[in-house]
């Protein structure tokens, strides 16, 4: 159904959407991390499908020193966003800061094989990169 500026609602939803991902990222950025997660909040509402706004959450709650919602978050938007790989990745990262090496590396494997069939090779490198640390 068209709009009032007759464009497909799709397009306005989609674009609402980037709105909300780059005003929350500029939020983050501003060192603002209570209000970019409020932004992030209504983007994952929006669009749970999304992988950037699990792993902008994420990120909000590691700023916010939340270590424990930030590995909930990305946990969430690895069962909704599948196959999530950057959430898997983000998690694990979380994960081996808190000592948690078996946890972690058992997330980066999973990471590794949904990056592979994908066959995406920027995915393949962020998981062995992130095996490197």
């Amino acid at each position: 159904m068209p709009t009032a500026a007759g464009r497909p609602r799709s397009v306005d939803v989609t674009r609402g959407i980037e709105a909300l991902y780059a005003t929350g990222h500029w939020l983050l950025l501003q060192d603002r991390a209570g209000d970019a997660a409020c932004v992030f909040r209504a983007m994952a509402l929006l669009a749970p499908t999304d992988e950037r706004s699990w792993l902008a959450l994420g990120a909000c709650h590691e700023a916010l020193g939340q270590p424990s919602q930030a590995i909930q978050m990305y946990g969430t938007g690895r069962t909704l966003a599948r196959p999530a790989v950057r959430c898997d990745v983000a998690r694990a990262r979380v994960l081996r800061a808190r000592d948690c090496e078996d946890a972690a590396e058992a997330l980066l494997e999973q990471a590794k094989e949904a990056a592979e069939a994908l066959d995406d090779i920027a995915l393949i490198e962020l998981v062995a990169a992130e095996r490197r640390f």
